[in-house]
């Protein structure tokens, strides 16, 4: 009996993911730029915490399109509460596109107010057409 009461506590109490922001694997582009959405976590009430998202879309035949946005204020739900930001990124120079490409890639860093790294998330990138 006690195991089974240990065993419902452990399954009820909440998980906290091991990095705070989650970069989506899709993004969407329209008219040159891509929106990139990444989830975040940070303790409930606290302000100026910052997002950085890279993206590099390649398709062969085209110049290869980048951009960085940096995002602040970053909305901090609490440190269990996860909130989706949706992140518009405007190209360097050639502007983005649709692609499927293994070279696509995505990176979001969430840094808290004192300007620390405290999460990173990589992923290959989907880039879907949105007009």
């Amino acid at each position: 009996m006690t195991a089974l009461l240990v065993a419902g506590l452990l399954w009820a109490a909440p998980t906290v993911p091991v990095d705070p922001v989650w970069l989506h694997d899709d993004s969407y582009v329209s008219g040159g730029k891509a929106t990139a959405y990444i989830d975040v976590h940070c303790p409930k009430g606290q302000q100026r915490w910052t997002l950085t998202v890279r993206l590099t879309a390649v398709k062969a035949g085209r110049p290869t399109a980048t951009g960085t946005t940096t995002n602040s204020p970053v909305a901090c739900d609490g440190e269990t509460q996860w909130r989706q930001h949706p992140i518009t990124v405007r190209p360097d120079n050639a502007p983005f596109f649709a692609s499927r490409d293994a070279q696509n890639v995505g990176v979001a860093e969430l840094r808290d107010p004192s300007g620390k790294l405290v999460g990173t998330s990589t992923r290959r990138i989907y880039f879907y057409a949105w007009d």
